[in-house]
């Protein structure tokens, strides 16, 4: 079957294909351990929806199992295993949305919803080309398994559990990113820094859920100012565009506490020069006020260190190369009470760097301001040659699919693509389409949908045809 002829197949199943998109954002499927049980391992949202698209595979007519919860697959054909891995779970919504996070609206020909681009819109899409595939009856000589993750915006504890229950295939693809196709990825480190304090006017400052999304929201408490005083230097404070403070409280005067509320502009961890950090630009208000030398030094380390730079430049671990760039810094969350500081950055370091060339500086400094640094988690980097046949097989189905120019690239996001020895990231955000992960209003347009959709069905039939 040629490409035009299975295109038109794939045309066919588009209304299917865009209400079982809008169906699977209407799950909430964000990880909530609260509810976590045997079966449910990351929660019940996270289980209905792993339910809910394995039983979408079998109504299909393909193969699935459910492994425990952790994670799912949908097959067919036979032979040698070819690879395509998804993720169910999302990040949490945030604020700021103009349509409802878990709705799936359609507005000027795109899904919105918290997941429609990361990355259950792109996982169904592949999951629609093997659709398309097996309608038309082409022999394959592979067997394709699309894997459902589910705890890929966490810990990645559900393909360390499914490592140990299944085969894993050496070669493929994660529906996860951007095209034309990446080759390579960044490391990437979430450090947890701590301190135990005990401070007279900075009582809690609060942002961020996850490391890897920029905060738009930042909440401060402070104890012991002049409400008046506060109150006009937010009035005279220069904030940038899109980023605002505001008094929440009104108090009766000096000894009142005082709520503080800012806001930035969300964005995905591995791109911070791409938000607005809500706790970032609160320290920097912070530095304004009358604080004792304490708070002040502590408040001075965060925004000249952590904060000076999107790149490591503060924390002197800029380092850059050829295959991936520029490292990528971002204080993700934020947790300072009355007695305790704790903050989690995300760090994306290239992939010819090794990983002491950045903990080793990070440590110094960490100590050096009494400090405790802890790994939370760390993904080596990956990196899979330009030249290599699963790369040309990929890029080839792009540009005889779309017509654009094919080439390879790296980022600093982390794909499952890493869970494969010759696994890439490819798809399904087109060169010029805006970056809208983990951001209010996340959607995929439909007309993209469909076409990765097609180039899926390309990539499957080049890499697995008989």
């Amino acid at each position: 079957m040629d490409i035009e002829n299975l295109n038109q197949r794939i045309d066919g199943l588009k209304d299917e294909m865009i209400n079982a998109v809008q169906s699977c954002i209407q799950i909430k499927s964000v990880r909530d351990m609260d509810s976590a049980l045997p079966g449910a391992p990351f929660g019940l949202g996270i289980r209905e929806c792993l339910e809910w698209t394995l039983n979408l595979g079998q109504s299909l007519g393909f193969t699935v199992k459910n492994i425990d919860g952790y994670a799912g697959q949908i097959e067919m054909g036979t032979g040698e295993l070819l690879g395509i891995l998804g993720h169910l779970d999302v990040v949490p919504e945030g604020d700021g949305w103009s349509f409802p996070p878990y709705s799936g609206e359609i507005a000027d020909g795109k899904i919105y919803g918290r997941g429609a681009v990361d990355d259950k819109g792109p996982t169904l899409a592949a999951l629609f080309a093997m659709k398309a595939i097996k309608d038309a009856g082409i022999p394959l000589h592979k067997k394709v398994r699309l894997i459902l993750g589910t705890d890929e915006e966490s810990g990645w504890a559900d393909m360390d559990y499914y490592k140990q229950k299944e085969e894993i295939p050496v070669q493929g693809f994660a529906p996860d990113a951007e095209f034309p196709l990446i080759h390579a990825e960044k490391g990437i480190f979430h450090l947890e820094l701590t301190k135990q304090l005990s401070l007279p006017h900075l009582k809690q400052i609060q942002g961020g859920d996850r490391a890897n999304v920029v905060p738009d929201t930042c909440r401060v408490v402070l104890n012991g100012l002049a409400q008046d005083v506060v109150s006009q230097k937010l009035t005279d404070y220069s904030f940038p565009e899109g980023v605002s403070g505001d008094l929440e409280n009104e108090g009766s005067g000096t000894g009142e506490t005082l709520i503080l509320i800012f806001k930035g502009v969300g964005a995905h961890g591995s791109l911070p020069q791409n938000g607005k950090n809500a706790v970032l630009h609160a320290l920097q208000f912070l530095q304004t006020l009358a604080i004792n030398e304490e708070e002040a030094q502590l408040i001075q380390w965060l925004t000249t260190k952590v904060g000076g730079g999107f790149y490591g430049e503060g924390l002197n671990i800029a380092f850059a190369d050829e295959p991936s760039g520029r490292l990528s810094l971002n204080l993700g969350i934020m947790d300072w009470s009355e007695d305790h500081l704790r903050f989690v950055l995300d760090i994306r370091y290239p992939v010819t760097i090794n990983q002491d060339q950045v903990l080793i500086p990070l440590q110094e400094q960490a100590e050096a301001m009494g400090l405790q640094l802890k790994t939370l988690s760390h993904q080596k980097a990956h990196h899979v040659p330009k030249d290599s046949p699963l790369v040309g097989a990929l890029l080839k189905a792009y540009a005889d699919v779309t017509g654009l120019e094919a080439y390879a690239f790296a980022i600093g996001g982390g794909t499952y693509a890493k869970v494969l020895p010759q696994g890439v990231a490819f798809g399904p955000l087109l060169p010029g389409e805006p970056e809208v992960i983990h951001c209010a209003d996340e959607y995929i347009a439909i007309d993209s949908l469909v076409l990765a959709c097609k180039v899926y069905a390309q990539a499957i039939l080049n890499l697995a045809r008989a």
